[in-house]
């Protein structure tokens, strides 16, 4: 609670004055400007502007959870034939921005993700370990600024996921061997179906710094190849970053995300053998507490080029059914803009 309210203070430290800075112009030439890099779509861009982006994310989780506490994993036993143990996802990921008008920027966004999981037969016989390195879901969308006076911006988006990845991933189980047989859900890079991605993005800013808060939402549509389609997803982040000099900011963020059961079923997965098999238990929310550095060149050789980490600190989360619970995060971004 301390934390929360230490957030609200700062963000509002930022906001308030802003209010009484109309003389002000709104600078994207600043390090606090950008969202943090966990925020995808936060702004729109110039006319004629050309934005590239590189952004590594990786999500530790461990231990099985249920509701909103660990579970010991001897006590999945009775019902599951396996136990998962830890997980780590990793997403190696390129964007790129560009403003056909003042108000509208077309943007595109592809990952490469790479899935180490590990797990442990319910008789304790058998630990072993299965990877998943696979292309993710291509989003693209179109942003479009409704409200641009003096410290204040706001957009609206439209995308649409397209399903570049593989709805089935497969490798060798001490169940298969020497076969392949599929995975569970939990290591799936992608939807295997389309989705529409709606949103809307607010931004306050002054000398101090900038502020922001986003809505998006993320609803597929039908079923793949396999029969499934991930639960509807819907996500809130709010950040604040304070500018310390035209070179460095520090951010804090609170993001919210909750998400769906999977609608429908692989039928190449048996429901007792992984609690990640069970898609009518795989929904729940999270709520994480990211810090971040962010640093931009505004002038020499580099100048328009951004470094931006986040840490990703899970302050609360719960299932709906047995899942592995997010341990811990990070984001790493480049980006420059023509």
């Amino acid at each position: 609670m301390v934390r929360k309210s230490l957030f609200v203070v700062a963000l509002l430290a930022i906001a308030v004055p802003a209010a009484a800075q109309e003389e002000m112009v709104w600078s994207s030439k600043r390090p606090d400007a950008q969202a943090p890099f966990g925020v995808v779509g936060g702004r729109t861009l110039d006319q004629g502007e050309f934005e590239l982006t590189y952004r590594f994310s990786q999500l530790n989780s461990a231990g099985v959870w249920y509701q909103d506490s660990e579970v010991p994993w001897d006590f999945w036993t009775d019902y599951y034939q396996v136990v998962p143990l830890s997980m780590r996802t990793q997403v190696h990921s390129v964007g790129l921005a560009v403003a056909a008008t003042p108000d509208l920027t077309f943007t595109a966004n592809l990952g490469y993700s790479l899935r180490h999981r590990e797990q442990l037969t319910a008789d304790g016989d058998f630990w072993y370990a299965t990877d998943s390195d696979k292309l993710g879901d291509l989003e693209v969308a179109g942003l479009y600024k409704v409200f641009d006076k003096g410290l204040y911006r706001a957009h609206v988006q439209l995308g649409a996921l397209i399903p570049t990845a593989p709805a089935d991933v497969e490798a060798v189980t001490p169940f298969s061997s020497p076969r392949e047989e599929p995975l569970p859900y939990d290591m799936r890079p992608g939807a295997g179906v389309f989705g529409l991605i709606p949103g809307i993005t607010a931004l306050a800013q002054n000398e101090f710094g900038t502020v922001g808060a986003q809505l998006k939402g993320t609803f597929f549509a039908g079923t793949n190849s396999r029969d499934f389609a991930p639960g509807d997803r819907f996500e809130f982040n709010v950040w604040g970053a304070y500018r310390v000099n035209d070179y460095l900011s520090v951010s804090g963020r609170a993001a919210y995300q909750s998400w769906g059961a999977i609608e429908g079923a692989d039928p190449g997965l048996d429901p007792v053998r992984d609690p990640g098999n069970d898609g009518l238990y795989m929904s729940g929310s999270r709520l994480d507490i990211p810090v971040g550095l962010n640093i931009y060149m505004p002038e020499g050789r580099f100048a328009g080029h951004r470094l931006s980490v986040e840490y990703i600190y899970p302050a609360s989360h719960t299932y709906d059914g047995a899942q592995l619970g997010a341990d811990w995060g990070v984001v790493v971004g480049w980006q420059v803009v023509f």
